[in-house]
């Protein structure tokens, strides 16, 4: 539970000097929580209604901004179990909810078997990372608290004795690197890549003049005008 992964996370972290509350331990863990989500998340699976034969809800336990469907099962109960190919279906948002969007009709009086993803659960009475798993999450919370402790005494040494300073830096470097140690861990034992954001698609507005309304190529309009008509 909750209490065992902030001993386990303090062990790791090595925090001697208290810099850190309980509450910033519960904080990392949290988002510990949420990066293991995405990494390992759960599976559910869950018998929905068709709203019509070519419409189906959302299944009750799904969580918005987190959930991704997984597989679709219809007729459900057959032996091998029949799926609906993913290129036969989409998610549409129309102005009050999302809904799933089928090509093939379907018999509005017989449930669709839906698999979708759900975030995991970590409080004081439930835990759902197995157990295999927790020393990983315990690492990327552990990464995130030595990333602080970095910052703090990179950004702390405010005296004037040369010998404090020194230490301070040394506190900084000890703390980075064991956040780096921890966050390697984290991903080998998973077996993931470090994720980097990379944006699925922009829109680029270009502005063809500047601040002062005059155009941003080197030249002139009036020197392009005129080398456009020699």
């Amino acid at each position: 539970m909750l209490a065992d992964y902030e001993t386990l996370v303090q062990n790791l972290v090595r925090d001697d000097a208290n810099r850190l509350a309980l509450q910033d331990i519960d904080d990392a863990i949290a988002l510990a929580l949420l990066r293991y989500s995405k990494d390992r998340p759960q599976t559910k699976v869950e018998d929905v209604t068709p709203t019509n034969t070519t419409t189906l809800p959302l299944p009750n336990a799904w969580e918005a901004d987190f959930s991704a469907l997984k597989s679709l099962e219809y007729p459900v109960g057959e032996n091998p179990p029949e799926y609906i190919e993913p290129s036969r279906y989409s998610m549409y948002q129309d102005p009050t909810a999302i809904t799933i969007k089928l090509i093939d009709a379907v018999d509005a009086a017989r449930d669709v078997r839906a698999a979708f993803t759900i975030a995991h659960v970590l409080d004081a009475t439930h835990d759902t990372i197995p157990l295999a798993d927790r020393e990983a999450a315990a690492c990327w919370a552990g990464a995130l608290l030595c990333d602080q402790l970095a910052a703090f005494y990179s950004g702390g040494a405010d005296s004037t004795i040369q010998a404090d300073s020194v230490r301070q830096q040394s506190k900084s470097q000890e703390y980075a690197s064991r956040a780096k140690a921890l966050r390697k861990r984290y991903l080998d034992e998973l077996g993931v890549e470090e994720k980097t954001a990379v944006a699925a698609s922009s829109v680029a507005v270009v502005t063809p003049t500047d601040s002062r309304g005059q155009a941003r190529i080197t030249h002139s309009s009036e020197y392009r005008r005129s080398r456009t008509y020699q």
